[in-house]
């Protein structure tokens, strides 16, 4: 006679309903006896031996024992022409959420993501509760995304608090929200979001082709995502947007772009986006359109400074002064003159120590960061002025590109301006206006290369494409009639009929 010890499943991965099979294939795959949170608790249900598995933190307590063992060691018997699963479903417990499954990966992926899961004898499968009860934080204001105008409310770390926010902005049975994982060894929860007819088919399929492929033991970030599933990993520029408002989130769906949530993630993935979908603002939509186009060639313009002026200054000073008035040349010439350092040396080595106190800044913890970005900017700016190391020329310059590289919306696009800045001020460095020119024609070349989902990045300006005119100026709403060049061109028009009621010129009265 064989004992619990020595029993071997006949068929491992499968809940059957042989009780003491199913239980020994539960107990090793879980690991209960080496996990102390690790809950697998035996009872009796209508005379059958049965038990429960649940994380203990993960899964609430309270509701397992008032929802779950309660109804389950009070339920009378089952009747004659029912089964014993469909009956614990349908009239023991008193749950909205209950599923059955065969499958043991199904069982361990639901109850280490908070769920209970329920064996019986005689019962093949098991069955699952939605029991989740772990410790979250609240919805709370973005950190990275701040606006004047528009909600304040941003993502957290819960998938289901993430999806509920796009969906109570999104009031449509149209919006689609499928169930994935990415992890071979250890899954993570995922949410793909996209508007039913308005989304390309065939740009849904090729995330799903994507999430799929994704041959990694476990992903730890939405980060870690993105590059796995990106068109060209050597692109300078992001190809995929990651924000983390909700009615960002809604603005991309609405144009016929893919959204996909991940647990334990406060941002969300937008794709396919080209260079306008990082360069508008969030709260470009909700100002007045005389407003969001002042702003938007304001961003501009601190982004071209950001880009160029480093390079432009060292190619203008160091290989073409005959370009410069006689008084500015007069004027850079007596500040280089009683500095150790020539212009380049100094502007490179300026602009790394930029990037630095600004990265000391983002890693200091709370409010002393920004305080240490002010204040050791300002000093270290003083110091080497007083200490004639640099020239104040140079500090005014690296200034200004800094204050122009803040001006783009997402951070990732900052980094990407902060690279193209030093490449071009390298290729000034060493060959003046020729060398500056080729590397900004290698950039926008590499640049116009690239594609996000297969779509070009600068679509629909280049090529040109029919979509939305809402491209650098910020255009009317009642003049924005089409969607993105992403979406369905079957849904391209958003509106029929007249987007604006324009009220009736009044009648003179004699």
């Amino acid at each position: 006679m064989r004992t619990d010890t020595d029993w071997e499943p006949a068929k491992p991965g499968v809940i059957t309903e042989d009780y003491r099979e199913s239980l020994l294939l539960i107990r090793q795959a879980a690991r209960v006896e080496n996990s102390e949170d690790v809950t697998l608790r035996e009872f009796t249900v209508l005379g059958h031996p049965a038990a429960l598995l649940y994380v203990d933190g993960l899964t609430d307590s309270e509701n397992v024992q008032r929802f779950f063992l309660e109804p389950l060691l009070r339920a009378g018997p089952v009747p004659a022409d029912e089964a014993l699963r469909d009956y614990l479903m349908n009239t023991v417990l008193p749950l909205a959420s209950v599923s059955p499954t065969f499958q043991l990966s199904t069982v361990l992926s639901r109850v280490f993501s908070g769920d209970a899961a329920l064996i019986v004898d005689t019962m093949p499968g098991a069955l699952i509760a939605d029991m989740k009860g772990f410790v979250r934080r609240g919805i709370a204001e973005p950190v990275n995304e701040s606006v004047v105008a528009g909600p304040h409310e941003g993502f957290t770390e819960s998938l289901r608090d993430n999806t509920v926010l796009i969906r109570r902005l999104m009031r449509t049975p149209a919006l689609i929200c499928e169930a994935a994982t990415v992890g071979t060894k250890i899954p993570s929860r995922l949410c793909l979001l996209y508007l039913d007819g308005i989304a390309r088919q065939e740009n849904v399929e090729e995330v799903k082709r994507r999430l799929a492929g994704c041959n990694v033991d476990y992903v730890s970030s939405i980060g870690m995502l993105e590059q796995l599933i990106e068109d060209d990993p050597a692109a300078l520029l992001p190809q995929i947007a990651c924000t983390e408002r909700p009615d960002r989130a809604v603005s991309f769906l609405s144009e016929g772009q893919i959204v996909i949530l991940m647990e334990n993630a406060p941002a969300a993935l937008a794709l396919p986006v080209g260079f306008l979908h990082l360069f508008h603002a969030p709260d470009d939509t909700a100002m007045r359109w005389q407003y969001g186009t002042f702003l938007r060639l304001l961003r501009l313009c601190g982004m071209m400074i950001s880009l160029l002026l480093p390079g432009l200054f060292i190619a203008l000073t160091v290989y073409h002064p005959e370009g410069l008035s006689l008084s500015l040349m007069t004027s850079v010439v007596e500040s280089q003159a009683k500095v150790p350092l020539s212009l380049f040396p100094s502007m490179l080595i300026m602009a790394l120590i930029f990037s630095l106190i600004n990265e000391a800044g983002t890693r200091v913890p709370g409010a002393l960061g920004a305080s240490l970005s002010i204040v050791g900017g300002l000093i270290l700016g003083q110091a080497v002025v007083e200490a004639e190391l640099f020239s104040p020329l140079i500090l005014i310059v690296v200034a200004l590109s800094g204050l122009g590289s803040y001006a783009a919306p997402t951070f990732p696009l900052t980094l990407a301006l902060r690279i193209g800045q030093l490449i071009l001020l390298l290729a000034a460095g060493f060959g003046g206006y020729p060398g500056m020119a080729l590397a900004l024609f290698c950039l926008l070349l590499r640049a116009f290369g690239v594609t996000s989902l297969h779509m070009p990045y600068f679509s629909p300006m280049a090529p040109k494409r029919p979509a939305n005119p809402d491209h650098v100026l910020r255009l009317p709403i009642w003049r924005q009639r089409l969607r993105g060049a992403v979406a369905n061109p079957f849904h391209m028009n958003r509106a029929r009929g007249r987007m604006r009621a324009w009220d009736e010129p009044s009648k003179k009265t004699p």
